[in-house]
């Protein structure tokens, strides 16, 4: 036997990777980003907590025949909801024409050229 082979009954030596390393980025390493959308999702439930307490009043709302009382926050929600809703559908109808008038216009090249 070698001098340079070592015993066959007593493995290899296996060094265990050292997780700190000073060149690459440690597992405990700060992170600006999380801590600063962490702040951000603070500051945005916060401010819709507010929102709510802050309009927590009651108003009345007539309508033709009739008229309730609900909160003013109920009320922004609503406007906010029926605001989002018309505005996907009127971008989807200027969609749907707009690809419309687009195939009438080739059909009428096509019949052009013929």
């Amino acid at each position: 036997m070698s001098e340079l082979q070592p015993p066959r009954d007593q493995p290899p030596a296996v060094e265990a990777p050292d997780n700190k390393s000073p060149d690459g980025p440690s597992d405990e390493a700060f992170q600006p980003q999380l801590w600063s959308k962490l702040i951000l999702l603070l500051v945005l439930v916060g401010y819709g907590i507010a929102l709510v307490v802050a309009n927590s009043s009651k108003v009345k709302i007539s309508f033709l025949f009739t008229s309730i009382n609900v909160s003013k926050i109920w009320l922004i929600l609503l406007c906010l909801v029926l605001g989002l809703v018309s505005g996907v559908l009127l971008s989807q109808m200027y969609r749907h024409r707009k690809t419309k008038r687009a195939q009438l216009e080739r059909k009428a090249k096509q019949a052009d050229k013929s």
